[in-house]
């Protein structure tokens, strides 16, 4: 985003405790400018307590929430508002620049990501309001005009539940409809349907609370088989209207003492250890991918594993999306490691990851260079706010991924998504094509 040739001076900088879908204590923070503009952001609960090592010296109690959002409370409301207010809103490099001298750690540690973000958001929703502009148009331009296709969790693996395959998330990506509504209207019925066949099948199923469904299937393959199910008995054609795309977190599974990958769910159902390694892991998803329609998967191996996605790079990457999460971790330095590599070929961004929307933007515009794809992620422990619709559009990705729908801290986004389509011309009302 250029920098505007106005001033507005911002007059303060507030943060207050509020909680998320979960319940957990986490933050909200109000950015104040001129007389009565007003810019208001919500992090998710999962953004605070990334910082959990960082607030070991600065609360009593550091496992518990509570302690956490206050110590990102005072750290706002003392050490930040003091450096900025006065500042001009429309100077976003400034205001981030400050926070990130102020606070003078790689890591965001010594204030929190949570509190750099949050603030960062804030002054630019308040910039956005006093011109009269919506947060997507401001910092993208006219540059943002696209919505980006949704991949939408069905399947809940790993450490959501006690039961599921290995991997953390399984998702639809409904490319064969041509809306935005369309699309998560699709996404919607093959959910219901998987339910609805799970328990006809005498499945055992049960909600995850961030959305999605674990089930006691711990073989992936029968997972996807049984989804497959779900999307041809809902209408769509598996493979060509609706396609898969895997979250792995394999930096879960990974045994630095074994070098290895353990499948503890497969192996509890064959009776015996499975621990791959990289080149069998690589093998592992080259066949998911020959039997079922899958169209991305997101940290496929450990984020340290360079030379690994290098070769799962080089022999998947031209045929499916390879998302680096972890692997990038929100950090430019290792993006451009990566690019230099030929490691991943889309990165994945995460609320307040980057812990500025100048370090996000700067991660964004090496990616696009490069010719990677860019995907918004949720966190744990969201909230109703919609800033991360407006961020997806404004910075152009390709795919977002907020959860089910059917959650308020979900849906709320899908539905600023679909407003912001109808503004830009990029989807039709939701009418008869709902269902």
């Amino acid at each position: 985003m250029e920098q505007l040739d106005v001033k507005l001076p911002v007059r303060d900088i507030f943060a207050r405790k509020i909680f998320d879908c979960r319940g957990n204590p986490t933050v909200e923070t109000e950015a104040l400018a001129g007389e009565n503009i007003v810019g208001r952001v919500s992090v998710p609960s999962g953004l605070i307590s990334a910082g959990l090592a960082a607030a070991e010296t600065a609360v009593k109690s550091p496992e518990k929430m509570s302690g956490l959002a206050d110590w990102v409370i005072e750290n706002i409301n003392t050490h930040i508002a003091q450096e900025l207010i006065g500042k001009n809103v429309f100077d976003q490099e400034e205001i981030d620049s400050t926070m990130i001298r102020l606070d003078g750690t790689e890591d965001k540690s010594a204030l929190g990501a949570a509190a750099l973000f949050s603030v960062s958001a804030a002054a630019a929703s308040a910039a956005a309001a006093a011109l009269g502009l919506p947060l997507y148009r401001y910092l993208g331009g006219v540059q943002a005009k696209g919505i980006p296709m949704p991949a939408v969790s069905v399947i809940k693996g790993g450490k959501a539940g006690a039961h599921g395959p290995d991997v953390r998330g399984i998702m639809v990506v409904p490319s064969g409809r041509d809306t935005f509504c369309g699309q998560i209207s699709a996404c919607i019925e093959i959910a219901r349907m998987f339910r609805q066949i799970a328990d006809v099948r005498g499945i055992s199923v049960s909600e995850e609370p961030d959305g999605g469904y674990i089930t006691e299937l711990l073989d992936i393959r029968e997972a996807l088989r049984l989804l497959r199910a779900a999307v041809e008995q809902a209408g769509f054609r598996w493979g060509r209207d609706v396609s898969v795309a895997l979250d792995a977190a394999a930096s879960r599974m990974y045994d630095p003492l074994g070098k290895c990958y353990r499948f503890t769910e497969e192996g509890q159902l064959k009776g015996r250890e499975i621990c791959r390694n990289t080149r069998e892991m690589i093998a592992y998803y080259e066949g998911l991918a020959e039997e079922f329609p899958i169209s991305s998967i997101e940290d496929a191996l450990d984020q340290d594993d360079w030379e690994g996605w290098v070769e799962l790079t080089e022999r998947m990457g031209s045929r499916i999306q390879l998302v680096g999460g972890a692997l990038f971790d929100g950090n430019l330095k290792r993006l451009e490691k990566g690019i230099r590599l030929g490691a991943a070929n889309a990165v994945s961004v995460r609320t307040g990851q980057t812990g500025t929307l100048t370090g996000m933007s700067d991660i964004l515009k090496a990616a696009r260079e490069a010719g990677y794809g860019v995907l918004f992620a949720d966190q744990e422990g969201e909230t109703a706010d919609t800033l991360q619709a407006d961020l997806a559009v404004a910075y152009g990705a390709s795919k977002i991924r907020f959860g089910a729908p059917g959650y308020a801290e979900n849906t709320e986004k899908y539905n600023r998504l679909l407003r912001i389509g109808e503004r830009i011309g990029k989807t039709d009302e939701c009418g008869a094509e709902m269902y």
